[in-house]
């Protein structure tokens, strides 16, 4: 359970420095499209828990965790 854990918040912070292309620690719905053209709005609207139009790297752990999003760490 730790090591799944802890894979699914290396994913996280993988995902979030490849995508984060203005460097302010969240993705945009442009910036997820941009590297991970798979994702779609329903999929980022569940994984923004906030509602403020960005993902956070833990927001993006969760929805992974969730099954929302899928590992985008590969």
């Amino acid at each position: 359970m730790y090591l799944k854990a802890a894979l699914t918040l290396a994913s996280a912070s993988f995902a979030m420095s490849d995508a984060d292309a203005n460097d302010d620690k969240m993705l945009s719905m442009d910036e997820m499209k941009a590297a991970y053209p798979e994702i779609n709005e329903e999929q980022f609207t569940l994984a923004d828990a906030n509602g403020d139009g960005a993902l956070t790297e833990q927001e993006l752990k969760d929805a992974v965790v969730a099954g929302v999003l899928p590992d985008l760490g590969g």
